[in-house]
């Protein structure tokens, strides 16, 4: 009844020529308040505009109030005083600019060709996200061949109304464009001129605010065919101890069991997924270099700290002094610190992780932590190392290091001594058939387990989350057949099938070589209970 009525007062005040009035010719809120039957509101066409109801005093139900009559209105909340043309004004969003920061810089890192890929083959640019600062909105794609394109930034409203005021703009670096800021815009696209028609447009999202997060981290792209649920899990609960807030994760493809680990992360707020996906041709193996720079620019004012790392990768903390990474970032203050860089050192990984939860021992024994911890000598800072960076103060980012900064020192390098990256690596070479070789290259191998302290609640957090999801309990059969019935007499299969059993077992007398041919194998009171059942049930499904 209450939405019945703001829908009338809305339609009242909308339009001329619609016309709402009661049922059962009541004309006032008095009149409705007070009738024993629920009342509905008619809604026609009329050129008649009619009066406003007079408003309903008393704020209790007496006892010959119909129920449904009794929450009455007699003007439309503010909050939804618009009509479908209107777009609420935000002050953050007030805001116009005519140029980009660090132009100039963009321009002479173009001419050095910095970051140039020329990579694939889109014939698109082939949006993947937009996002806006205090002084720009950095739009994100998925097409690596686009570099020093001249383009232009088309604005929408909250209604994908375009906005008639565009800005130039250059594709770089690869796979960005920066555009300035335009009032009121809610959404986003890319055109290489104006008179096109531009690909779809994408939200706008927020990151004016201070930063929410202290350490965040980005998950390379998931692909492939090997089960990902433990390693998903290991690593989640395995960085949340390090101190990490929130995660970002690139989805290419996993199971439908592995996307149910990921949506109940959703679900608490723990992770953002981003589907890697768009119309042109590449591996699956082929996001990651897209995957760093959207993160990259996903993570600017929204975590001071942003570690860029694969599923298989575990920053360790080496340290006493230090147990987790973020009392390491802790202690640093130089502003010219932005990329630390970190080690690799390798852990032959023998076989893929299991599809399914099976129990708590099998989850257990099957750990990444637990059953491998064949670990390789410490590799250099250039054979493959990860980073956690100041998204803000980078220009340009990759897979491995960053190609250009705005301020500081583009590489920090973080002593073995503090911390390295314990990266699991599969013998099985699924894309890359020099992996294995090079793992080997860093022979001799040592036994290696992780901290104990850090085992022992690495382990129950696995476990915890591992049997929130998975570990669903079951009911009985007649529970289930309970429920089923509820909904129009439905019948569980679970039961269906029992009682097909016993009928069949009823109706085959025992076969005359072995004995008797008359005697069923139900006694009369125990088949008739059963045929009773099944009338029962057939006479409520008539029904």
């Amino acid at each position: 009844m209450y939405l019945l009525l703001r829908l009338a007062f809305l339609l009242i005040s909308a339009s001329a020529a619609v016309q709402v009035s009661f049922t059962n010719r009541l004309k006032t809120l008095d009149d409705v308040y007070n009738y024993r039957e629920e009342v509905k509101i008619n809604v026609i066409l009329n050129e008649t505009k009619p009066e406003k109801p007079e408003s309903s005093s008393g704020t209790t139900i007496p006892p010959h109030v119909q129920f449904h009559n009794s929450h009455l209105n007699t003007e439309e909340d503010p909050d939804f005083t618009y009509n479908s043309s209107d777009c609420p004004e935000e002050e953050w969003n007030n805001v116009r600019t005519d140029s980009i920061p660090m132009a100039e810089r963009h321009k002479l890192w173009t001419e050095m060709s910095i970051g140039n890929m020329s990579y694939l083959y889109h014939e698109t640019f082939s949006l993947l996200a937009a996002f806006v600062y205090k002084d720009q909105i950095i739009v994100t794609m998925t097409s690596e061949n686009q570099f020093n394109k001249t383009v232009y930034c088309r604005y929408y409203d909250c209604r994908r109304k375009e906005i008639p005021d565009q800005f130039e703009a250059l594709v770089y670096p690869e796979s960005t464009v920066f555009c300035a800021r335009r009032p009121g815009a809610k959404y986003i696209s890319i055109s290489e001129t104006l008179e096109e028609k531009p690909e779809y447009s994408v939200p706008i999202v927020p990151r004016i605010a201070k930063p929410p997060h202290y350490f965040t981290v980005c998950m390379a792209t998931l692909y492939g065919d090997e089960p990902k649920f433990l390693q998903i899990v290991d690593f989640i609960e395995y960085y949340k101890l390090q101190g990490a807030t929130f995660f970002h994760i690139y989805l290419r493809n996993v199971t439908d069991y592995d996307r149910v680990l990921l949506d109940d992360y959703v679900r608490t707020g723990d992770i953002e997924i981003i589907k890697m996906h768009d119309h042109h041709w590449r591996d699956d193996f082929m996001w990651h270099h897209v995957q760093i720079n959207d993160c990259h620019h996903r993570s600017k004012y929204f975590s001071k700290w942003t570690a860029l790392i694969d599923v298989d990768e575990r920053i360790e903390m080496k340290s006493e002094s230090y147990k987790t990474v973020t009392s390491f970032l802790d202690t640093i203050h130089d502003p010219n610190i932005v990329n630390l860089h970190f080690k690799i050192q390798w852990v032959i990984k023998e076989f893929d992780t299991p599809a399914r939860y099976e129990n708590d021992e099998q989850l257990i024994n099957e750990m990444l932590f637990h059953k491998y911890q064949n670990t390789s000598r410490i590799g250099s800072f250039w054979t493959q190392p990860k980073c956690i960076i100041r998204p803000e103060k980078i220009g340009m980012m990759t897979i491995h290091a960053p190609l250009a900064i705005y301020s500081g020192i583009r590489r920090s390098l973080v002593d073995q001594e503090i911390a390295t990256v314990r990266h699991y690596r599969n013998v099985e070479q699924r894309v890359f058939q020099g992996a294995y070789a090079k793992m080997m290259g860093h022979a001799p191998f040592n036994i290696t387990p992780i901290d104990t302290g850090l085992d022992r609640k690495l382990t129950d957090s696995i476990l915890n989350r591992v049997k929130w999801v998975y570990d669903v309990p079951d009911v009985t059969c007649d529970q289930k057949q309970s429920i089923y019935q509820y909904h129009a007499g439905l019948n569980a299969s679970c039961w269906v099938e029992e009682q097909k059993r016993l009928e069949s077992l009823n109706a085959t007398l025992l076969d005359p070589d072995l004995g008797s041919t008359s005697d069923s194998l139900f006694t009369a009171e125990e088949f008739a209970g059963v045929e009773a059942t099944t009338e029962s049930d057939n006479e409520r499904n008539k029904n």
